[in-house]
């Protein structure tokens, strides 16, 4: 058994130690093959520091303390590997007792072998909009006077892991030009970006950008001749649309070691205006369009021609969990006609794997580069994939943090959450993902659940009901809670669909965290007793102010309409004040600027605090029903006091959707999902409710 509620108590001790460590620490770690055998001579670099490993696979090294740590790994006849970590991690792997020492997840290199080829794949990617036209006091990411430099700096963390493989992909979701055409196709959302984000995601190591997708014909047959125009100036190789039929359903063929690939890019609908955004006869420009004939007919030649095939299409939901049927349908029929990998995108937000015959399909991509506010848009990943002649070896997840619509290596929580999200829905297609390092490895072989049964019978009487479970491993969810004591303790199980409420990662490369408000009254801060971390949001109320406000910067959807949700946050006042929270809604016609500020505030709960330490505040309600498309929670402190200053601290926001009832220990029913689960909250026995 493992009693993982006492370690996580614990864990807050840690971070209180932890702020009080020395400049620097020692980092440790294990490098071995893919057999779990040991790797002597690797070189292992953090932050520019490097080491080697020994005849164990061992190695250790002193590092500066640092807001990120890249890991990489370098060994003679074997594939690089990069990682990333924050110092927060460490504080959880620390327990029981904090040091300057810190042992880092064992990583598997795959070595080099002949037919075997490494290939890299990312998803939606655009620099556009709100990039160069930012909302009001958002700062502008590609100035005129700098376009190049500045795209080149939003690619700049992911450049290594898209460097590191033989060829690298993404889907480009956007037209390009250097100014806005007047023509523009009669749709609700149209896209284009410079000449110069071409070029950067060209420098930065994408090697081809499939345009079968729902946005490169925005602007019509001018736009996509410009668009093509600018991808051959920047020597960046395409497929997947063209300004004819036959032009838009040509395969890009470039060989690869020595295996000859061929890369096609496919739109799943037509849309429902005219002119439509796919390519028909002779000199209808637009994307290809996916259908099944197409897709049999296109794959059926390439693999005709000796060619191995790459199918990349853009259909399903957006916003879901899983692709429609006509998007599996048609990703499973490209393979039984021979493509070697199917990847998807569209829905703006992860799905999970399948491997189907001995191929790797992955059902949506999410966003590689994009400016969605959504919450749930900004978590992603981008996946290292092995074949040996064709057939799939290995694939590896590398999560992203889309932060400040600027893509980087995710870490902590925001890790967490892109591999707990992508366990649980490949598992359900019977997918293991196991771990290597900070990444998931997606292996050829049914899912592994193996039966680990989680502790509960540890609990003192003064733990905090709502736990966070992010010092689980990721890839081993519970199967079975057991617990100790009369009466049974009972639990339930939920998701945070805001990770970064621990704001340790606001200031990471310099990008802004778009979560929070941050007004002016709100300043992330460094504090010493931060419940996580070593940062919180700091509110001030200047005397005479009347109030200030925390919370969510913009609505996240509304996935699951009516659930039983719970707005978590810890905090500490410098005086009594009340703390009011609010949920606003937006309805889908609602403009999201005019919503922020007109919507009416629903109020969801109040309670009265007082000066002092930490303490812990939960509002309880149900997320609204399908009226609403998205929503967000803000908490307004009132001192109690108007004419002195005030000040409060928050740290550990989270909006937790419960999974489940109330449960009771043993086995976890079908229907619980524990892979997903962030959180946990332990129910009072009716007999002790009062004690």
């Amino acid at each position: 058994m493992h009693a993982f509620i006492r370690r996580i108590a614990l864990a807050s001790l840690v971070a209180a130690a932890w702020s009080a460590h020395a400049a620097t620490l020692e980092l440790s770690g294990r490098v071995s093959d893919e057999s779990g055998q040991p790797l002597a001579g690797v070189r292992v670099t953090v932050n520019d520091v490097a080491a080697r490993s020994d005849a164990n696979g061992r190695f250790s090294t002193r590092v500066q303390n640092a807001d990120v740590y890249a890991v990489r790994y370098d060994a003679d006849g074997h594939y690089p590997s990069i990682h990333a970590y924050s110092p927060l991690e460490f504080e959880w792997w620390s327990r029981p007792a904090p040091g300057d020492e810190v042992a880092l997840p064992e990583v598997s290199l795959v070595a080099r072998a002949p037919g075997r080829v490494m290939l890299a794949f990312g998803g939606d990617a655009m620099m556009g909009r709100r990039y160069s036209e930012p909302y009001p006091g958002e700062p502008v990411l590609l100035r005129p006077e700098s376009r190049l430099d500045d795209a080149r700096a939003l690619l700049r963390h992911m450049q290594p892991y898209l460097e590191a493989a033989d060829f690298a992909s993404v889907n480009l979701e956007t037209q390009v030009m250097a100014t806005r055409p007047e023509g523009k196709a009669p749709k609700s959302y149209v896209f284009y970006s410079p000449p110069e984000a071409v070029v950067a995601l060209r420098e930065a190591g994408v090697d081809y950008v499939t345009l079968g997708n729902n946005h490169t014909n925005d602007y019509l047959a001018a736009g996509l001749a410009s668009t093509l125009e600018a991808l051959d100036n920047a020597g960046m190789p395409y497929s997947g649309a063209g300004l004819g039929e036959t032009a838009a359903l040509a395969a890009h063929r470039a060989r690869i070691g020595d295996a000859p690939f061929s890369f096609l890019g496919y739109v799943g609908w037509a849309g429902n205006f005219s002119p439509n955004q796919v390519a028909m006869g002779a000199d209808k420009s637009g994307a290809a369009f996916g259908t099944l004939e197409n897709i049999v007919a296109t794959v059926r030649r390439e693999a005709g021609d000796g060619q191995l095939p790459i199918v990349q299409y853009h259909g399903s939901r957006e916003y879901a969990e899983e692709p429609t049927l006509t998007t599996e349908t048609r990703l499973k029929r490209a393979i039984d006609e021979g493509a070697v990998v199917a990847i998807a995108h569209h829905p703006h937000v992860v799905q999970g794997f399948e491997i189907y015959r001995d191929r790797l399909i992955a059902y949506s991509m999410g966003n590689f580069i994009f400016d969605q506010f959504h919450y749930a848009t900004q978590y992603s990943y981008l996946v290292w994939v092995w074949l040996d002649d064709g057939r799939l070896h290995r694939a590896e997840v590398v999560p992203i943090h889309i932060q400040g619509y600027t893509p980087m290596p995710a870490t902590d929580t925001v890790r967490q959450k892109v591999l707990r999200r992508t366990y649980a829905l490949s598992a359900r297609r019977g997918v293991t993902l196991g771990a290597s390092g900070g990444h998931g490895v997606i292996r050829n072989a049914p899912a592994d659940r193996e039966a680990r049964v989680a502790d509960l019978q540890d609990v003192s009487p003064d733990a905090p009901a709502i736990l966070a479970l992010h010092t689980q491993p990721w890839n081993r969810p519970a199967t079975a809670f057991a617990t100790a004591g009369e009466p049974p303790a009972r639990y339930r199980l939920g998701m945070n669909h805001l990770p970064t409420g621990h704001f340790e990662s606001y200031p990471l490369h310099g990008s802004p965290d778009r979560s929070w408000i941050e007004d002016g009254a709100q300043t992330v801060t460094t504090l010493d007793d931060a419940p996580s971390g070593t940062r919180a949001m700091r509110l001030d109320i200047p005397a005479g102010v009347g109030a200030g406000r925390v919370g969510m910067r913009t609505f996240e959807y509304t996935f699951e309409p009516g659930t039983p949700t719970t707005f978590f946050v810890r905090g500490r006042f410098s005086g009594p004040a009340t703390v009011t929270a609010y949920e606003q809604w937006r309805r889908r016609d609602d403009n999201r600027l005019e919503a922020l500020a007109n919507n009416r505030l629903r109020t969801i709960g109040r309670i009265e605090t007082a000066a002092g330490g930490w303490r812990e505040l939960r509002f309880d309600f149900d997320s609204p029903r399908v009226s609403a498309i998205s929503y967000r929670v803000l908490l307004v402190v009132e001192p109690a006091e108007a004419g002195v200053d005030h000040t409060a601290w928050f740290d550990d926001l989270a909006l937790i959707e419960w999974l489940t009832p109330p449960l009771d220990a043993g086995p976890l029913p079908p229907f619980a999902d524990a892979a997903r689960a962030s959180h946990l909250e332990l129910i009072p026995s009716p007999a002790t409710a009062g004690e």
